[in-house]
Protein backbone atom coordinates (compact mmCIF):
# COMPACT_ATOMS: atom_id res chain seq x y z
CA UNK A 1 0.00 0.00 0.00
CA UNK A 2 0.97 3.36 0.08
CA UNK A 3 1.22 6.00 2.95
CA UNK A 4 3.59 6.16 6.00
CA UNK A 5 4.79 2.70 7.08
CA UNK A 6 5.19 2.20 11.43
CA UNK A 7 6.16 -1.58 10.14
CA UNK A 8 7.43 -3.15 13.72
CA UNK A 9 10.15 -5.81 11.81
CA UNK A 10 13.83 -4.91 10.32
CA UNK A 11 12.33 -6.99 7.32
CA UNK A 12 10.32 -3.61 6.06
CA UNK A 13 7.15 -5.96 5.83
CA UNK A 14 4.08 -3.83 6.97
CA UNK A 15 1.01 -5.00 8.11
CA UNK A 16 -2.29 -2.98 7.26
CA UNK A 17 -2.68 -1.84 10.90
CA UNK A 18 0.91 -0.27 10.67
CA UNK A 19 0.66 1.81 7.63
CA UNK A 20 -0.85 5.46 7.72
CA UNK A 21 -2.46 5.95 4.81
CA UNK A 22 -5.60 8.09 5.15
CA UNK A 23 -4.97 12.14 5.92
CA UNK A 24 -7.67 14.20 4.95
CA UNK A 25 -9.04 17.83 5.74
CA UNK A 26 -11.12 20.16 4.76
CA UNK A 27 -14.43 22.23 6.11
CA UNK A 28 -18.15 21.14 6.62
CA UNK A 29 -21.27 22.73 7.13
CA UNK A 30 -22.23 23.27 11.05
CA UNK A 31 -25.93 22.47 11.76
CA UNK A 32 -27.55 23.86 14.86
CA UNK A 33 -30.76 22.12 15.60
CA UNK A 34 -33.33 20.63 18.01
CA UNK A 35 -33.88 16.73 18.04
CA UNK A 36 -36.70 17.44 15.94
CA UNK A 37 -33.87 18.40 12.98
CA UNK A 38 -35.58 21.95 13.00
CA UNK A 39 -32.50 24.06 12.13
CA UNK A 40 -31.84 27.36 13.45
CA UNK A 41 -30.84 30.05 11.03
CA UNK A 42 -26.76 31.07 10.96
CA UNK A 43 -25.12 33.81 9.81
CA UNK A 44 -23.48 32.27 7.00
CA UNK A 45 -20.07 34.28 7.55
CA UNK A 46 -20.07 31.83 10.38
CA UNK A 47 -21.03 28.72 9.79
CA UNK A 48 -18.25 26.73 8.41
CA UNK A 49 -16.15 24.28 10.62
CA UNK A 50 -12.72 22.79 9.79
CA UNK A 51 -11.52 19.06 10.36
CA UNK A 52 -8.30 17.27 10.05
CA UNK A 53 -8.16 13.50 10.20
CA UNK A 54 -5.33 11.13 10.57
CA UNK A 55 -6.06 7.51 10.28
CA UNK A 56 -9.30 7.40 11.91
CA UNK A 57 -9.09 10.08 14.38
CA UNK A 58 -11.08 13.03 13.37
CA UNK A 59 -10.22 17.17 14.66
CA UNK A 60 -13.35 19.53 14.29
CA UNK A 61 -13.46 23.62 15.26
CA UNK A 62 -16.04 25.44 14.14
CA UNK A 63 -17.86 28.85 15.33
CA UNK A 64 -21.46 29.44 14.67
CA UNK A 65 -23.70 32.83 14.97
CA UNK A 66 -26.88 32.28 15.12
CA UNK A 67 -29.72 34.59 13.46
CA UNK A 68 -32.65 33.19 13.91
CA UNK A 69 -34.21 30.39 16.09
CA UNK A 70 -36.71 29.51 13.82
CA UNK A 71 -39.00 26.70 15.07
CA UNK A 72 -36.15 24.91 16.78
CA UNK A 73 -37.39 23.79 20.35
CA UNK A 74 -36.28 21.37 23.51
CA UNK A 75 -32.66 20.03 23.36
CA UNK A 76 -30.21 21.45 20.62
CA UNK A 77 -27.22 19.88 19.01
CA UNK A 78 -24.55 20.26 16.43
CA UNK A 79 -25.16 17.99 13.84
CA UNK A 80 -23.44 17.61 10.31
CA UNK A 81 -20.04 16.50 11.53
CA UNK A 82 -17.91 15.33 8.43
CA UNK A 83 -17.79 11.50 9.92
CA UNK A 84 -19.71 9.59 12.05
CA UNK A 85 -18.61 9.04 15.75
CA UNK A 86 -17.60 5.09 16.23
CA UNK A 87 -20.05 3.43 17.74
CA UNK A 88 -19.13 2.03 21.01
CA UNK A 89 -18.81 3.54 24.51
CA UNK A 90 -15.40 3.96 24.54
CA UNK A 91 -15.64 6.23 21.80
CA UNK A 92 -18.02 9.17 23.53
CA UNK A 93 -15.79 12.38 23.77
CA UNK A 94 -16.98 15.69 25.21
CA UNK A 95 -17.07 19.06 22.51
CA UNK A 96 -14.48 21.73 24.39
CA UNK A 97 -16.56 25.15 23.93
CA UNK A 98 -13.95 27.98 24.76
CA UNK A 99 -16.28 31.05 23.82
CA UNK A 100 -20.20 31.62 24.21
CA UNK A 101 -22.53 34.03 23.95
CA UNK A 102 -26.12 35.71 23.29
CA UNK A 103 -27.24 32.65 25.84
CA UNK A 104 -30.25 32.82 28.78
CA UNK A 105 -27.81 30.94 30.82
CA UNK A 106 -27.13 31.67 34.79
CA UNK A 107 -24.11 33.26 34.89
CA UNK A 108 -20.93 31.39 36.12
CA UNK A 109 -22.59 28.54 34.63
CA UNK A 110 -21.06 26.80 31.54
CA UNK A 111 -21.60 25.07 27.61
CA UNK A 112 -20.18 21.91 26.39
CA UNK A 113 -20.93 19.39 24.13
CA UNK A 114 -21.35 15.30 24.57
CA UNK A 115 -20.50 13.31 21.55
CA UNK A 116 -23.44 10.70 20.52
CA UNK A 117 -21.85 7.16 18.83
CA UNK A 118 -22.91 5.94 15.78
CA UNK A 119 -23.76 9.80 15.06
CA UNK A 120 -22.61 12.57 13.31
CA UNK A 121 -24.50 14.58 16.31
CA UNK A 122 -22.62 16.68 19.35
CA UNK A 123 -25.66 17.41 21.98
CA UNK A 124 -24.97 20.22 23.49
CA UNK A 125 -25.09 20.73 27.41
CA UNK A 126 -25.12 23.50 30.45
CA UNK A 127 -23.49 22.80 33.57
CA UNK A 128 -26.64 24.27 35.61
CA UNK A 129 -26.95 21.78 38.28
CA UNK A 130 -24.97 20.49 41.77
CA UNK A 131 -25.51 17.27 40.05
CA UNK A 132 -23.71 17.97 37.04
CA UNK A 133 -25.27 19.34 33.32
CA UNK A 134 -28.59 19.20 31.73
CA UNK A 135 -29.39 19.80 28.22
CA UNK A 136 -28.85 23.33 26.62
CA UNK A 137 -32.89 23.65 25.43
CA UNK A 138 -33.50 26.02 22.52
CA UNK A 139 -34.96 28.66 24.81
CA UNK A 140 -31.56 29.41 25.98
CA UNK A 141 -29.80 30.42 22.50
CA UNK A 142 -31.08 33.62 21.23
CA UNK A 143 -31.12 35.29 18.07
CA UNK A 144 -27.42 35.95 18.28
CA UNK A 145 -26.55 33.14 20.37
CA UNK A 146 -22.32 31.89 19.56
CA UNK A 147 -20.27 29.77 20.26
CA UNK A 148 -16.86 28.76 19.10
CA UNK A 149 -15.80 25.30 19.76
CA UNK A 150 -13.51 21.69 19.09
CA UNK A 151 -13.58 18.51 19.61
CA UNK A 152 -11.38 14.97 18.99
CA UNK A 153 -13.34 11.71 18.17
CA UNK A 154 -12.78 8.69 16.53
CA UNK A 155 -14.08 6.71 13.32
CA UNK A 156 -12.64 3.40 13.76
Amino acid sequence: GHGISFAATSDGTTMSSELLDDYEEGSWSIIVEDHSDNAMTLNGSYNTGTYVKVGGVVTITGYFLVTSLGSASGNTRISGLPFNILGNARNYTAMTIGYSAGLNITAGTSVAGVAIINTANVNLTNFDTAAGSTNLVASKITADGQMIFSMTYTTV
